[in-house]
């Protein structure tokens, strides 16, 4: 069967889940065939097929209705049995396709993560849970990537149970080679945008490295709020301690070269680069926010919102992680070697295109 990967936000956690799929796939009756934009300026590899009017929708709809006409005659000439959309704007291209064809092709949904997850005023979330709701309508399954993002599209009604099934993310295991350095060295490997909430990233840092001046922060990754964060950084003095260096094509070299992983999403659905942390075997201090919970486990600490509005108990969560280092290490390398190898990520989802969804 021919399975169609849409995503319009082709970067970070979405982009690598597709580039699994692609790469390590190994059921003969699967063939992916993958429709991407290339708005987020990732590299997209050469199989790939790229229309940018993905990335039309709301603000140039006719360019977006284009777009349709195109991807309907890809899914008759490619014969395609199965669309898996990704990330909430392939999914919202797949509802109006569907609505505009009357098309009974069954589409399989991945959020990686809600819209309505973070409080945006009531009116607004209202707003959002509703589209949400009637989003999935349209899909044959939703594959949540982690069992917290489940139970808040079930708690919300966003979802059926017998829609959703959990799947989650996996990463490759990477050999690595740790650098030794004499600093306390802090990273977060994220896109530079408001969902990674990198103001709280550099809030953070400003009061940590004051209270341990051994201590290091280094964000990898591009995004919109870049160049403001770097100016914040200047402007606070700090561009010694806190480093914004954008995207870089291998982050495990700023992994292996840093002692702990540090988090500041508002909102996820399962990060694969704090995957991606603990598989190098790094202690985790990361917000306590879906797709985050399930990721501490005796490896790290949870920054709740008593934690972050009180900077004794701050710099006390940093400390404790700092001294307790190397069990925490353990801890997170035993999390990663139980849950979430890449094969059990992307053999569960083939399973899910080879059952009755796809008929």
């Amino acid at each position: 069967m021919k399975v169609l990967e849409i995503c319009e936000a082709y970067g970070g956690g979405v982009k690598r889940q597709i580039d699994y799929l692609n790469q390590f796939a190994n059921s003969k009756n699967v063939e992916m065939i993958t429709l991407v934009s290339s708005k987020r300026g990732a590299d997209v590899p050469s199989k790939y097929r790229i229309d940018d009017r993905l990335s039309a929708f709301p603000r140039h709809p006719l360019k977006f209705l284009s777009m349709l006409k195109c991807l309907h005659k890809l899914i008759i000439k490619q014969d395609i049995k199965l669309v898996h959309a990704h990330s909430t704007i392939a999914g919202i291209v797949m509802v109006i396709y569907k609505m505009r064809y009357h098309d009974g092709l069954p589409v399989v949904f991945t959020p990686h993560a809600y819209y309505s997850e973070v409080d945006r005023g009531r009116v607004k979330d209202f707003a959002l849970k509703l589209i949400e709701k009637f989003m999935s309508r349209f899909f044959a399954k939703v594959i949540h990537v982690s069992a917290d993002e489940e139970a808040y599209a079930i708690d919300n009604k966003i979802v059926k149970q017998s829609q959703s099934v959990v799947i989650n993310n996996g990463v490759p295991f990477h050999e690595y080679d740790k650098t030794s350095h004499t600093n306390i060295d802090f990273v977060n490997v994220a896109r530079c945008d408001f969902q990674k909430n990198p103001q709280l990233f550099i809030k953070i840092a400003q009061k940590i490295v004051t209270a341990i001046p051994d201590s290091t922060f280094t964000w990898v990754g591009d995004g919109p709020m870049l160049n403001e964060c770097r100016a914040e950084v200047v402007r606070l003095k700090l561009n010694k301690k806190i480093q914004f260096v954008g995207f870089r094509a291998n982050p495990y070299t700023y992994l292996e070269k840093s002692d702990i992983f540090v988090s500041t999403s508002r909102y996820e659905g399962q990060p694969f680069s704090v995957l991606e942390a603990i598989s190098e075997k790094m202690p985790l201090i990361i917000t306590n926010v879906i797709g985050h919970t399930e990721l501490v486990n005796g490896n790290g600490v949870l920054l709740t919102d008593e934690i972050l509005n009180d900077d004794s108990q701050l710099i006390e969560s940093f400390k404790k992680v700092i001294e307790h280092k190397t069990e925490y290490s353990e801890a997170s390398y035993q999390l990663f070697m139980k849950k979430y190898d890449v094969m059990d990520m992307v053999d569960s989802i083939e399973k899910i295109y080879l059952s009755g969804v796809a008929v």
